[in-house]
């Protein structure tokens, strides 16, 4: 069921064509071009960088190329607020988090950058540091991030935070789950929609149970019990859509931003109980921005990279999201206990999360089925 394993493993085949023969990476004009700029700014003191990268930004022709995997309503709202801040037009390239990996990749396998900073989730950002896409950047907006949200050569900008979501009118109070084992209770048969592609989610519940003491066997149970509880959809947006029409009366996991947009808008889906805390701990999953080393428009990049750390976080706040900073006036975590995202595991992961999950999800029904 899942792509995100093939994926990373036609990105590690590209990169060994980029790094091979010829002693080396493809070099490019390009490539030499930015890695000046980049060099010019960060040899700068911090506080006089962001002019800089301003001024040498405009006789780049004021145009930055971002790929992302940001939703088009929020992947737009953003572009447009950085171009009101420095005048730089932003074409977005936007897919999902798998397609925009292979696409950077296959663009630094013909040695020709088409994205100058990139935006998309911690897995494949790591995937694009580990083959030497992505430039460093040391600016004064890291300061501003917590240590648990810096990477070589990118940082987290936003969180992707897990939890359980049901329909109100379907789940009454009382009725709610209070831990992720509760997803496997009787009660619950027929009732929970599991997304296809949450081998993430699959893997931090795992090895939480593991850690709180549970045996292996314990753990298999539970998510065997789940798996029968449910059915299947894909994607998170697709599955909200059941929700909130009541077609579904509770989803196993659904981004918080996701749950809390809909409820904003008026569907009766919530992620807490009625007592506005729950006890189901949190995972975090960071997504993250770094710049594309040979970069057309490496400026313009370091600009979108601080700009997305600082005045960008207000943005994303206003959108719903979890920023990586701390902002005034974030509702987003309220009521939610955050727990460490085992983003080292999942980052040397062999897809054997990916078979795991699709394994247990064998012979489960999908929605409307």
């Amino acid at each position: 069921m899942s792509t995100r394993n093939t994926t990373l493993a036609v990105a590690v085949l590209l990169v060994a064509a980029v790094t091979t023969g010829c002693g080396g990476a493809v070099t490019t004009a390009s490539n030499a071009k930015a890695s000046g700029v980049y060099t010019q700014i960060a040899g700068l003191p911090k506080d006089q960088q962001r002019a800089k990268a301003q001024e040498l930004a405009k006789k780049e022709g004021s145009t930055l190329s971002l790929y992302t995997s940001m939703t088009a309503d929020i992947a737009t709202p953003v572009a447009d607020a950085f171009e009101k801040k420095y005048g730089i037009h932003v074409n977005v390239f936007r897919g999902n988090s798998e397609t925009v990996l292979q696409r950077a990749m296959q663009e630094a396998q013909a040695g020709k950058a088409g994205a100058d900073a990139v935006e998309t989730n911690f897995l494949e950002m790591t995937a694009l540091s580990d083959n030497k896409i992505l430039a460093d950047f040391n600016g004064s907006a890291l300061d501003k991030v917590e240590p648990t949200g810096k990477f070589k050569n990118w940082t987290a900008s936003r969180f992707n935070v897990f939890q359980p979501a049901w329909n109100t009118d379907l789940i009454k109070p009382g009725q709610e789950p209070h831990s992720w084992e509760d997803l496997a209770l009787p009660k619950y048969k027929g009732k929970v929609t599991l997304e296809v592609s949450d081998s993430d989610w699959f893997e931090n519940v795992t090895k939480y149970w593991l850690d709180h003491g549970k045996s292996q066997a314990e753990v298999d149970t539970l998510w065997k019990k789940i798996a029968a509880n449910a059915k299947v959809a894909k994607g998170h947006t697709t599955m909200m859509q059941f929700l909130t029409a009541g077609q579904t009366p509770m989803e196993a996991m659904n981004y918080t931003y996701i749950t809390d947009r809909a409820a904003e808008k008026g569907a009766p889906v919530t992620h807490l109980p009625k007592s506005g805390k729950s006890s189901i701990p949190a995972f975090g999953r960071p997504n993250g921005v770094g710049m594309i080393k040979d970069a057309q428009h490496p400026a313009a990049a370091w600009l979108f990279y601080d700009w997305l750390l600082t005045d960008g976080q207000k943005e994303l706040v206003k959108l719903g999201l979890t920023p990586s900073t701390k902002v005034s006036g974030d509702k987003s975590l309220t009521g939610i206990t955050l727990v460490p995202f085992d983003v080292k595991g999942l980052s040397k992961d062999d897809g054997s999360w990916d078979k795991k999950y699709d394994a247990l999800l064998r012979g489960v029904a999908s929605v409307g089925k």
